[in-house]
């Protein structure tokens, strides 16, 4: 039996593999090549992904009160949903740095994924808390 080192390079720690280790596959390395690997935290990953859950429910539920609040019916209150749900996003992309640490900040998900994650959880908390709150001011 041959056993296999994989060898797990950290970018950050500007790291390189010794020319002559253990090499993925279990090759020899050649003299001058070096072989890195990118270093994956999956439980920073669902962290980022429940942070921004919350932050989305969270949008959804105030802007359902702010909604109902207004008075807003029909299409108004649609349209005021799908603008609030674009801010946020765009908010959560300015705070992570933009389209470019997309990929660093939430692995394999592209913009279009990112905008249109949670937008059925967020919407069934908007509609509650929408119908409620206008229930509340302008039917009792």
């Amino acid at each position: 039996q041959h056993n296999q080192l994989l060898n797990m390079i950290d970018p950050m720690a500007n790291l390189t593999s010794q020319p002559g280790g253990p090499q993925p596959g279990g090759a020899p390395a050649q003299p001058g090549q070096e072989e890195t690997m990118e270093v994956f935290d999956f439980h920073a990953q669902q962290n980022n992904m429940q942070k921004m859950e919350s932050i989305r429910s969270f949008m959804g539920i105030i802007t359902g009160c702010c909604a109902g609040i207004l008075g807003l019916t029909d299409w108004q209150g649609l349209i005021f949903f799908v603008a609030m749900y674009l801010l946020v996003s765009v908010c959560l992309l300015g705070k992570i740095g933009g389209m470019g640490k997309l990929e660093e900040y939430r692995k394999g998900v592209s913009a279009s994924g990112f905008v249109l994650e949670a937008l059925q959880n967020c919407f069934m908390s908007y509609m509650l808390f929408w119908t409620l709150f206008y229930g509340l001011v302008y039917l009792f």
